[in-house]
């Protein structure tokens, strides 16, 4: 038996063990403090409380004494029926795309639904300007990062260099730098205090970013496939449409999962770009201001609530995640 190999494999687990509790204590504890009435989180009662929705209920809802299973009704129906429309499209073939995108009306049908069935209060508001900004801004990132970032993967002039120093200059400027021009420029346009100036700051500053990670999965993509694909009849855009990206669906969905992630958990941009119509991280930021006992479960309820919609996101891709982030997409 090798003993230094056995002591090893105990440190590493049981680090690993630590880090996992470390990491996941802070959500347990915010969970834990947003299913008790104020009078328990007060005490710190870790066990023998009452647990209760309405931290859930006060946050969300304009009414006290709505029933909390009816939305969780409604919220769990409109998942069950994408999540079934989803798994149906996987095994459609090349009919999957209209699945697909069947699933994104269900869902979208289901946010624009939920407020009609019930009295939401102005987080559910925050909620909607959350999604709306982050799908806009991950949708455009990575429409022009694919382009630009095929472009500079294949083009090795001297000018495609000096546009890659220049993206990356511009990322490893502080937001503080970028945040005041945008105030002032959207000011000027009256677009201030709009989704729309959400979505085109976050998308100038994050650019950069998707097009070195996309940059980077062209680059072990090898150019004989779009050849061969050139000399069988097709154009470039057809190669790099029909060929080039389902090879990249890997890279593509990592790099958007981290577009993702920036864009709906901003807070300085949306926090001066936006006077009152705030996404919801900036959001609780202003409910925590308030006054009152019932910010010590509320604000645990607003924080798994947050937290929530990007877990099912990760869990939902962690294949394409993981092969994106360990291949990156076919080598040559």
């Amino acid at each position: 038996m090798n003993t230094q190999r056995w002591y090893h494999r105990i440190g590493v687990h049981a680090f690993l063990m630590v880090m996992v509790v470390w990491s996941v204590l802070p959500f347990a504890w915010a969970f834990q403090n947003s299913i008790k009435f104020v009078k328990d989180v007060r005490l710190n009662s870790v066990w023998g409380y009452d647990p209760t929705g309405i931290a859930y209920n006060g946050f969300w809802f304009k009414d006290d004494d709505i029933n909390m299973w009816r939305p969780l009704f409604v919220v769990l129906g409109f998942a069950a029926v994408a999540a079934v429309l989803g798994q149906v499209g996987k095994r459609a073939g090349k009919h999957s795309k209209y699945f697909y995108g069947a699933v994104v009306a269900v869902l979208a049908f289901g946010v624009w639904l939920f407020p009609r069935l019930f009295e939401t209060s102005r987080s559910y508001e925050y909620f909607v300007n959350s999604l709306v900004v982050t799908v806009l801004t991950v949708v455009i990132s990575i429409s022009i990062g694919l382009l630009a970032g095929y472009g500079l993967a294949r083009y090795t002039g001297i000018s495609g260099a000096v546009i890659l120093i220049v993206a990356l200059g511009f990322r490893a400027l502080p937001r503080s730098a970028f945040v005041l021009p945008y105030f002032f420029t959207a000011n000027r346009l009256g677009i201030l205090d709009s989704r729309l100036v959400l979505v085109m700051a976050l998308v100038a500053v994050n650019q950069p970013f998707t097009i070195w990670m996309l940059r980077s999965f062209f680059m072990d993509v090898p150019k004989t496939l779009e050849e061969a694909a050139m000399i069988d009849g097709a154009s470039r855009f057809q190669a790099f449409r029909k060929v080039i990206i389902p090879i990249m669906w890997p890279g593509i969905i990592a790099t958007s999962l981290f577009t993702l992630l920036l864009a709906y958990n901003e807070f300085l941009f949306v926090r001066v770009l936006a006077v009152t119509n705030y996404t919801l991280p900036v959001g609780i930021s202003a409910a925590t201001a308030a006054e009152g006992p019932q910010i010590f479960n509320e604000i645990p309820a607003a924080s798994v609530s947050i937290t929530l919609p990007i877990i099912i996101v990760i869990i939902l891709f962690q294949k394409h995640l993981v092969k994106g982030l360990g291949a990156g997409a076919v080598k040559g």
